[in-house]
């Protein structure tokens, strides 16, 4: 499909390819991974023509129809959902320009024009055309992806530029799935995606029996659509078969092969060079000791391999100054603002309460579009209130990470005088050693802020937040655009944080452990769960699409299920059965894996065609397994936690 061939490419003085090449093979389903800044988007731009490598080719098969999503999509802001979809649709768009056409030259020629019938041969052709390409049944299609996408009827009408950027990257992402295409590349498409949307996607990924390669650093959704993991480093790529967990495994084996190597090595040499001092002065072992010299500079010398990217741990803590004991206080607020078309307000939240005390870490969770950045905007008196009261505690300090790009950055600065800006006491090694804990290592750092991407700038917003003196940190969405190591620094510095938290997130791996409160707003109504972001995972959660239901006693749909014996013994028979239908697809894995491994292990097999066949079928037989022993776990401690087997 697509070779990248000996391609050079720097960034400024950082080199990112050098000597690169890979192949996008047909029917592929691969993620691209790595940190930040390794050069995954730039691909992504090469492969579909928008950037000419330094050097090396670029060749793509004359059969390649590529559909690419990029994570920041631009249109036009007038126009309607469901017409900007169709409109980014290339066959449409070429469809729907002659139709046009044709029927502006039927307006001024007569039917006994000589050019009449030539006129209606071409409308035929077109009609042919688009009947080839079921174009008159695009707009169904389109509709069911953007349903799939989240989208309502009633949005489908709606102006883009009354969306908030979420959805912006959901139209985007219909527009690339709705583009004809027989490789599709994602560029982090589960940013902005809820549990349900990021699940529709991954089905639908699958579902299409077309080959893709996404960037992501979502793990549980790389597990949930890819076979294939490709690492990419400025020489070429290390390729994985397997889940995003037995990667790591098979890194750090290699690690560990290579520094024990490198350790033998330096042993030898050591032991060399202590016998040629010891016998270098005497003239009988003369020829002996040259002789060893030069053997040893013709070995080739190995370097110390660097700890592993996934390895590392970048160590900081967020500035914390004490609190007293009430962050803020919110009582009987509502708030509103007027639709942009009817000038009807619409309600985002009324008589909202909510209490953060020190050392409350509150996970802020809703379908999306319900309003939670508004809310967060108003506790930090962005918004004026439309009725109700927010009170500070005396000593309370926020600290705010908004999810929209580039807000409260001078452009005419580079990334470290930002920082040295914002905190003068900082020297401007230590600014460094801030920006390369978020990925912006060594001159890197001198890049201007004008030219950062919309992920740049979140990671240097980011570490701009480190330094803040704060007790309370207000964050929305947060791990957008961070890759898996920052990510989990990130989450680490969080929980090792003494302050109070309040957070807007779709990574749920990110929130476990991290949230002890939760609080939900949908359809206009704020509130309190009384429980743990985990616990929420695993009572609450259900389709965040519609508003919360309350029963007559008010009592949440948590509180109920702990309250409804009836429910919870239908639910541990519901997982009783889960658990044996899993031991027996198990049980009959384990013994298909048998029977490959006795095949494999026969040495006269190795000269058979049908070796990397079976191979393969044997490493899917074990990813399987794999996958079905982490469901039976986890169905098995719910099971413990609501009292065993009945």
């Amino acid at each position: 499909m697509i070779q990248f061939i000996q391609i050079h490419q720097h960034f400024g003085p950082k080199v990112l390819f050098e000597g690169f090449s890979w192949h996008i093979k047909p029917g592929c389903r691969v993620a691209i991974v790595g940190p930040n800044g390794s050069g995954k988007t730039t691909l992504f731009q090469m492969a579909a023509g928008k950037m000419k490598p330094e050097s090396g080719e670029v060749i793509r098969s004359k059969n390649t129809v590529l559909s690419l999503f990029q994570q920041i999509p631009e249109f036009s802001p007038d126009t309607s959902v469901i017409d900007t979809v169709l409109d980014e649709n290339k066959l449409y768009a070429e469809y729907d320009g002659k139709r046009k056409l044709i029927e502006s030259k039927f307006e001024t020629i007569d039917h006994e024009d000589p050019t009449f019938e030539d006129l209606l041969h071409e409308q035929s052709d077109l009609e042919e055309f688009a009947h080839l390409h079921d174009l008159h049944g695009l707009e169904a299609r389109a509709k069911k992806i953007l349903s799939g996408l989240g989208f309502s009827t009633a949005d489908f009408i709606r102006k883009t530029k009354e969306f908030s950027p979420g959805y912006h990257h959901r139209i985007g992402l219909a527009i690339a799935l709705l583009n004809p295409h027989n490789l599709l590349l994602l560029d982090e498409p589960t940013n902005h995606l809820d549990d349900k949307t990021k699940s529709w996607l991954a089905d639908f990924l699958v579902s299409q029996n077309q080959a893709f390669v996404l960037v992501t650093h979502d793990p549980e959704f790389l597990n949930q659509t890819v076979d294939t993991i490709i690492e990419i480093n400025p020489h070429g790529t290390f390729e994985f078969q397997g889940s995003l967990e037995e990667f790591f495994e098979a890194k750090n084996e290699i690690q560990e092969q290579l520094k024990a190597q490198f350790q033998k090595e330096e042993t030898y040499l050591k032991s060399r060079m202590e016998w040629v001092e010891r016998f270098r002065a005497q003239a009988t072992k003369a020829r002996q000791v040259q002789s060893v010299i030069k053997r040893l500079e013709k070995r080739d010398k190995l370097d110390n391999p660097e700890e592993s990217f996934w390895n590392q741990k970048p160590d900081y803590q967020f500035q914390f100054v004490p609190s007293s004991n009430i962050i803020l206080r919110l009582e009987n607020a509502s708030f509103s603002y007027p639709d942009k078309n009817t000038g009807v307000k619409k309600t985002i939240f009324q008589n909202a309460e909510i209490e953060i005390s020190a050392g409350d870490k509150v996970a802020l969770v809703g379908p999306n579009g319900a309003g939670k950045s508004t809310l967060m905007r108003c506790l930090l008196e962005r918004h004026k209130l439309d009725l109700g009261s927010l009170y500070y505690g005396p000593k309370t300090k926020l600290g705010y990470f908004s999810q929209t790009h580039g807000e409260d950055l001078d452009e005419s600065l580079n990334l470290v005088e930002t920082v040295v800006k914002k905190y003068p006491e900082l020297s401007e090694e230590k600014a460094r050693t801030l920006l390369g804990h978020f990925a912006f290592p060594g001159d890197g750092v001198f890049k201007s802020v004008k030219h950062l991407s919309g992920g740049e700038q979140s990671r240097l917003r980011l570490a701009l937040l480190v330094n803040h003196p704060t007790n309370c940190l207000f964050l929305d969405e947060p791990t957008n655009h961070l890759d898996i190591v920052i990510r989990e620094a990130v989450k680490r510095a969080l929980i090792d944080f003494p302050g109070s938290l309040l957070i807007i997130s779709h990574d749920p791996d990110f929130m476990k452990g991290l949230c002890n409160r939760t609080f939900q707003l949908s359809g206009g109504v704020l509130q309190n769960l009384n429980c743990s972001f985990d616990d929420y995972l695993k009572f609450h959660k259900e389709d965040e699409t519609e508003s919360p239901t309350q029963n007559s006693a008010g009592k949440s749909k948590f509180e109920e299920k702990k309250a409804n014996p009836q429910a919870s013994k239908n639910k541990r028979k519901k997982l009783e059965k889960e658990i044996a239908d899993l031991e027996v697809q198990i049980e009959r894995l384990e013994k298909n894996k048998k029977d490959k491994e006795e095949l494999l292990q026969d040495p006269e097999f190795f000269k058979n065609r049908s070796f990397q066949l079976e191979m393969d079928t044997y490493n899917d037989i074990k990813r399987e397994i794999a996958l079905l022993t982490k469901r039976w776990e986890d169905v098995t401690l719910e099971l413990e936690e609501m009292g065993g087997v009945t």
